[in-house]
């Protein structure tokens, strides 16, 4: 529906930035964004989401409306990002699928300390791991997947690459809108020019999971530095028009870790009035753990399918 042309670009340092674009409606479910002007948490529907993404209480999500109120199968996903070396730090409930969306280390030490993270993620009782690369994964070559995945043998490296996990289906994809030369953890940064062709396209449409490091834009991306919106266009218009997942697990903007769920019939003017009918609600969230000084907790979702 949307161009990359809504990019402007800063000339000097080559920083695209979103101009004249729909922000998407969301209601948060958890840790409200500070610069989102809200009262209160919207309540959850207990139809199609319900609980608080912890350990007692994760969030409950089905692969559609049907299946509620039967006996359906189930896995557990016990899901963070942006540990930055701190993951043995963290309580890592157990679960069937850890889910790690990337900068598990430090750029600048990234080599040494992606053998530790794999150590560590080897020791959790996850039956499957999965790990998507963020822009602190240096040491990573976008160019040899399968040499990282050599690296990260605990885990499945996903780079854009879909998995079926006892039949759920689950795509992952690292790369986000590079931010320009004066950046030094820029790992997997694309041109956006070409990133909706050249990446976002590719992912299919019968998915019910979509890991990404980077967010969609206006969804949990809000950039303290600039005081922008930083997540992708492209990104948010494949998902919403055309990809349709039932859950979206991102990290990369600190600030902005928590839940939202998104609603068609509010998001009208981003889908027209092709999803108005039946459309599943998509639940967002921004993973990120590291909190400067605090940590926060891993996201737990029960999907039933």
């Amino acid at each position: 529906m949307f161009k990359p042309s809504s990019y402007s670009w800063c000339c000097w340092c080559s920083v695209p930035s979103v101009k004249n674009r729909p922000s998407a409606v969301v209601h948060h479910l958890t840790y409200i964004p500070y610069n989102e002007n809200k009262d209160e948490l919207i309540p959850l529907n207990s139809v199609q989401n319900q609980g608080f993404g912890t350990e007692n209480e994760p969030f409950i999500v089905y692969r559609n409306s049907q299946l509620i109120g039967k006996e359906n199968k189930h896995l557990r996903f016990v899901c963070m990002s942006d540990t930055h070396n701190e993951i043995a730090d963290v309580h890592i409930p157990n679960g069937d699928v850890f889910i790690h969306c990337g900068d598990a280390v430090n750029h600048r030490t990234s080599s040494r300390d992606i053998v530790r993270f794999n150590q560590f993620v080897g020791q959790l009782p996850h039956k499957y791991k999965l790990f998507v690369s963020g822009n602190h994964c240096v040491c990573l070559n976008p160019k040899q997947p399968d040499r990282s995945q050599k690296l990260l043998n605990n885990m499945i490296y996903l780079q854009d690459q879909l998995i079926d996990i006892e039949g759920v289906r689950i795509y992952g994809s690292p790369w986000r809108p590079k931010r320009g030369c004066f950046y030094r953890a820029e790992a997997f940064g694309y041109n956006p020019k070409h990133i909706r062709e050249d990446k976002w396209s590719k992912i299919p449409q019968d998915i019910d999971i979509l890991l990404t490091h980077g967010p969609p834009y206006s969804i949990r991306d809000y950039n303290v530095s600039t005081k922008e919106p930083l997540g992708c266009p492209d990104l948010l218009d494949e998902i919403v028009t055309r990809i349709r997942p039932r859950i979206h697990l991102f990290g990369h903007m600190h600030e902005c870790r928590g839940a939202s769920l998104y609603k068609s019939e509010d998001n009208r003017l981003l889908e027209g009035d092709e999803f108005q009918n039946q459309s599943n609600d998509i639940l967002f969230v921004n993973l990120a753990v590291h909190q400067g000084k605090t940590l926060g907790e891993p996201t737990v979702i029960d999907y039933y399918y």
